[in-house]
C-alpha cells in the first residue's frame, strides 16, 4: 500500500469514529514519513521540529487509531494493523486525478481565477461553513443571476481539491440549461435536473456506478452508505431550475453527518447563506483588465471604469460584454447586448418567464420606473394592485429571486436589471404610458401631502428627502412631455424643498435643477400667456439668483425683478409686496442702500393701501425692521441697526418665527461685537451656532462660524479665530457660496498677515 493510499485509509477509519476534523498537516506529514520508514530522529529533523514534539504528534495518532479500530497501534504494528482492517472492509479507491497529500474523488470542471477577485471574505465565510468543525450541514451562495455563484462554488471546490482537507470527494452538479459564451447561448448536453441526475453524479464520482442498477428505495440506502464512509463536498448548482426540488431537499436533509452541501441559488433558501453582491469599482475594474488582457484587448482605465458602470459590476455581464468587445463588436452595441441579447435570456428571461402572466410581473416593471428606492404603497399604486396581500407576496418572491433589493419598506433594483425591465417596457407602450401616468398621480398626491410648506422657515422635509431623487424624475419626465398643469402643481408644492436644499447642499449644484424648471415654466407660462404663473415664477427666478450673489447672477436677476415686477398686478397683495421687499434686499446686495429703502418704503406704502391678512402684515413688518438693520449695520449706523433688529426679534419671537428669531440673534451678536460689547456677542454668537447646528443649517452654521473668528480675533485669540475662519470657509465652499467663502478667505488672510 503506498502512503497516499494509507492517508486515504486513514481518514476513512478516522471517518467512522467520527475523528476526521481532529487531524492537522503535521499529523498527516508524520503519518507519511513513519508510513514510508522514517525513524522519529529523522523526521524530526526533516522537519525542524523537536524530537520530543515528534513523539507527541504520532503518539496522538496512535491513540486515535486504536480507539478506532479498537485494538493496540503502534509505529511498529501500524502497517500489519492497516492490512487486517483491510481484509474486513472494501479497499479504498485512490483517484488517478490524486493532487497534494492525498486522493480524492471528483469530477470537477474547469474553475476561474476570476472567483477571487473581490470575493475574499466570502471565499473565507464560506470555507468556516464548510468545515466540519461548523455545525451547518448546508451552505447556498445567493444572488442575481451572472453575481458569480457558480464561479465561486467552483473555485472552493478547486480550492479544497488542492489542500486535500477536509473532503475525501467533491461531486458538482448543475441544473443549468446553457452554458453563456460570448458567441452566445450553448445548450448543456446533461443537465442535472433530477434526483437521479444527482444520483447518478454520485455514483459515477464515488466509482460505484452499479448503484444505479438497483431500485430506488436500495439505490437511496447504497448512495447514502457510499457518502457515509468518507468526508465528502456535495455542490448542487443552480437549485432554482431543477425538477424535483422537494424530493432533493429531502434527500439533502438526511444527508450523514460526513457530507457537506454547497447550493447555489437565486433564489432565497432555508439554508445558512453567503449573498453576492455586485463587485465595488475598484474590484469591477480588475476584472474588467484581466479579461481584456486574457482576449488581447486593450481598454484604457476610464473605458473600464465606464464598462463597470454600465454592467452593475456583474462578473457574467463584464465577461460577457468584454467577449463582445474582444470578438469585435462596437461599445456601444457590447454593453447593448447585455440589457437585449443572449445574456438577458440567459439570465433575466429565465426568472421571469413564469412571472410574466402574474401581478408580480407588473411589480417588477413598475420598480424599474423608480431610479431610487420606492416606497411599497408607490410600486402598488403604479403596478395597479391593490391587494395588500398579493404586493407582499410579489415584492417577496422578487427579492427571493434577487431581482428586487428591499430595506425598511424601501425597494430598488441594481441598474443593469432596471435597463432590462424598461426594455420590456419599452415593447408595450400602452402599459409604459400608464404606469408612467399612474407615478404622475401617485406623486402628485405626495407632494401636495408633504409639499407646499413655508420655506422661510425651519421644516421637516423628511419624507421630501426620501422621495426626492423620484420627484425630480416625474417632474423631468412632465416637463419632457410637455404636461404644464401637472408640472405648475408639482412645482407649487416641491419648490419649498429645493429651496431649502440650497441652505444644507451645494446651491451651485442643488439650484442648477431647481433654475431649469423655472426656466422651462416660464416659458410655457408665456406660451399659454398664463400671466399670474410667468409673474410668480419669474420672481421665485430672481430670488434664486439673488442667493446665489455672484455678479453675473445678480445681474440677471435684475432684469428679471424688472419683469416680474411688470406682472405685479397679476400676484397676490402680500406677494406684490414680498416682490418689493424683494427687490429691496437686491440692492442691498449690490450696496445700493439708497434704492433699497426706496423700495422698502414702496412695499410700505402697498401695506398701507391693501387690506392683508394677520400673518402676513406681521411678516412684513419683521421683514422691514430686519432689512433697515442691515442697511444701518453695513453704512455703520449700529445704534439704528440694534434697534431695528431688536424689534424685529421681539415680533419674530411673538408669532414664533423660529428662523427669522436666530437670524436676528445672528445680526445682534455682530451689532453687540462693534459695539464693544464682546460677552453679548459671545453669547449670541455661541447660541446661534447650537441652533444652527440642531436645525441641519449648514449655511447658518458657516455664518456663525465665522462671526466667532471675527471675535476671537478682536481678543487676540489667533489660534481659535483660524479655527472658526476656517471651519467657516470648508463650510462656504461645500455650500457653493462663492462670495461668502470669498470674504471668509480675505479674512484668514488678514489674519495671517497681522501675524508678526
Amino acid at each position: 500500500m503506498t502512503a497516499d493510499e494509507a492517508i486515504a485509509l486513514l481518514h476513512q477509519i478516522l471517518n467512522q469514529s467520527g475523528q476526521t476534523a481532529q487531524l492537522n498537516d503535521t499529523q498527516l506529514k508524520v503519518f507519511r514519513q513513519i508510513w514510508q520508514g522514517q525513524s522519529y530522529p529523522m523526521i524530526a529533523q526533516a522537519s525542524g521540529y523537536d524530537y520530543d514534539y515528534i513523539k507527541q504528534v504520532s503518539s496522538r495518532l496512535w491513540q486515535m487509531l486504536s480507539k478506532a479500530l479498537n485494538q493496540p497501534v503502534s509505529k511498529r504494528n501500524l502497517q500489519s494493523v492497516f492490512q487486517q482492517y483491510l481484509q474486513t472492509v472494501e479497499p479504498v479507491a485512490v483517484s488517478p486525478s490524486f493532487l497534494g497529500q492525498r486522493s480524492i474523488y471528483h469530477n470537477l470542471r474547469a474553475g476561474s481565477d476570476s472567483a477571487f477577485i473581490g470575493r475574499e471574505a466570502e471565499i473565507e465565510r464560506l470555507l468556516a461553513f464548510l468545515s466540519f468543525d461548523h455545525p451547518a450541514s448546508c451552505v447556498s451562495i445567493e444572488g442575481l443571476g451572472g453575481i458569480g455563484k457558480t464561479t465561486l462554488a467552483l473555485a472552493i471546490a478547486h480550492h479544497l481539491k488542492a489542500a486535500s482537507a477536509p473532503f475525501n470527494a467533491i461531486i458538482f452538479t448543475s441544473a443549468k440549461p446553457n452554458h453563456l459564451t460570448s458567441s452566445g447561448l450553448l445548450p448543456r448536453l446533461q443537465p442535472d435536473r433530477t434526483l437521479q441526475d444527482l444520483f447518478r453524479a454520485i455514483a459515477y464520482t464515488l466509482h460505484c456506478p452499479d448503484v444505479l442498477l438497483q431500485p430506488f428505495e436500495e439505490q437511496l440506502t447504497q448512495i447514502y452508505h457510499q457518502l457515509s464512509r468518507q468526508p465528502t463536498l456535495l455542490i448542487l448548482d443552480n437549485l432554482e431550475t431543477v425538477e424535483e426540488q422537494v424530493a432533493i431537499l429531502s434527500f439533502l436533509h438526511d444527508l450523514p453527518s460526513t457530507t457537506k452541501t454547497l447550493l447555489t441559488s437565486r433564489a432565497k433558501t432555508p439554508f445558512p447563506s453567503v449573498t453576492l453582491a455586485p463587485l465595488p469599482p475598484a474590484c469591477g475594474v480588475d476584472l474588467i483588465q484581466s479579461q481584456s488582457h486574457n482576449k488581447g484587448l486593450r481598454l484604457t482605465d476610464n473605458e473600464a471604469q465606464q464598462l463597470h458602470q454600465r454592467t452593475s459590476g456583474i462578473p457574467a455581464a463584464i465577461i460577457y460584454a468584454v467577449g463582445q468587445l474582444a470578438s469585435g463588436y462596437p461599445w456601444e452595441s457590447s454593453v447593448q447586448a447585455v440589457v437585449q441579447g443572449d445574456y438577458a435570456r440567459f439570465y433575466f428571461e429565465s426568472s421571469l418567464m413564469a412571472l410574466r402572466d402574474e401581478p408580480i410581473y407588473s411589480l417588477f416593471l413598475a420598480a424599474a420606473l423608480f431610479p431610487s428606492s420606492a416606497a411599497t404603497d408607490a410600486l402598488a399604486y403604479v403596478a395597479e394592485l391593490a391587494d395588500p396581500a398579493t404586493v407582499t407576496q410579489g415584492l417577496a418572491r422578487l427579492q427571493q429571486l434577487s431581482l428586487l433589493n428591499g430595506r425598511e419598506g424601501r425597494f430598488d433594483m441594481l441598474p443593469l436589471t432596471r435597463e432590462y425591465a424598461i426594455a420590456q417596457l419599452n415593447a408595450d407602450p400602452d402599459l409604459k404610458l400608464r404606469q408612467h401616468q399612474r407615478r404622475v398621480e401617485w406623486y402628485l398626491t405626495f407632494a401636495e401631502t408633504y409639499g407646499g410648506k413655508d420655506w422661510t422657515d425651519w421644516q421637516n422635509y423628511g419624507p421630501l428627502e426620501q422621495e426626492w431623487e423620484n420627484l425630480q424624475d416625474v417632474i423631468e419626465w412632465c416637463i419632457a412631455g410637455d404636461r404644464y398643469e401637472e408640472v405648475c402643481r408639482f412645482w407649487r408644492k416641491a419648490r419649498c424643498y429645493s429651496h431649502a436644499q440650497g441652505y444644507s447642499k451645494n446651491r451651485l449644484s442643488c439650484w442648477a435643477t431647481r433654475l431649469d424648471w423655472t426656466n422651462w415654466l416660464i416659458q410655457a407660462a408665456e406660451q399659454r400667456q398664463d400671466w399670474p404663473t410667468v409673474a410668480e415664477v419669474v420672481f421665485d427666478r430672481a430670488w434664486t439668483l439673488t442667493l446665489l450673489g455672484q455678479p453675473h447672477h445678480l445681474e440677471s436677476a435684475k432684469d428679471l425683478f424688472a419683469r416680474a415686477w411688470d406682472y405685479h398686478l397679476y400676484l397676490q397683495p402680500a406677494t406684490q409686496v414680498e416682490l418689493a421687499t424683494h427687490i429691496a434686499v437686491w440692492h442691498i446686495e449690490n450696496l445700493d442702500f439708497v434704492e433699497a429703502l426706496h423700495w422698502l418704503q414702496r412695499a410700505e406704502m402697498m401695506v398701507q393701501e391693501t387690506e392683508l391678512e394677520a400673518t402676513a402684515y406681521q411678516r412684513f413688518s419683521i421683514r422691514r425692521h430686519y432689512y433697515r438693520g442691515e442697511i444701518a449695520y453695513k453704512t455703520e449706523d449700529f445704534t439704528q441697526a440694534q434697534a431695528h433688529f431688536e424689534q424685529a426679534l421681539q415680533q419674530a419671537q411673538q408669532i414664533d418665527w423660529r428662523r427669522v428669531v436666530f437670524l436676528t440673534k445672528d445680526w445682534l451678536a455682530d451689532v453687540a461685537l462693534k459695539q464693544g460689547n464682546v460677552t453679548d456677542a459671545r453669547v449670541w454668537m455661541e447660541e446661534g451656532l447650537q441652533v444652527a447646528q440642531k436645525s441641519g443649517d449648514r449655511c447658518r452654521t458657516a455664518f456663525c462660524m465665522r462671526s466667532l473668528a471675527r471675535l476671537e480675533y478682536s481678543q487676540g485669540n489667533g489660534a481659535e479665530a483660524h479655527h472658526w475662519a476656517s471651519e467657516a470657509l470648508s463650510m462656504f465652499a461645500q455650500l457653493g457660496m462663492i462670495s461668502e467663502a470669498q470674504e471668509t478667505t480675505d479674512l484668514l488672510h488678514s489674519m495671517d498677515l497681522s501675524v508678526p
